[in-house]
């Protein structure tokens, strides 16, 4: 998932987070917890100058790149707006 916002020096920043499948189960009276199934973890902020879909997943490709995760794992990218 990405996000963009400005931050306290007015400066756009993009949030990069990944949700992934846990395989360690809770389960409470028979029942899966659903909260752990899924967990969610922010990677980190990248500095934008321009904010065309482009720019955007080309961001959003390379800093993955960066920390050795295959694009081809993903399943899925989410953007809003």
């Amino acid at each position: 998932m990405a996000d963009e916002a400005k931050d306290c020096s007015k400066n756009e920043q993009l949030s990069i987070v990944v949700r992934c499948i846990s395989h360690d189960l809770v389960k409470q009276n028979d029942k899966i917890d659903c909260n752990s199934i899924f967990k969610e973890y922010l990677l980190g902020l990248v500095k934008l100058d321009e904010f065309d879909a482009q720019t955007l997943s080309n961001e959003i490709i390379q800093y993955l790149s960066h920390l050795k995760i295959d694009i081809n794992s993903c399943i899925a990218m989410c953007f809003d707006g």
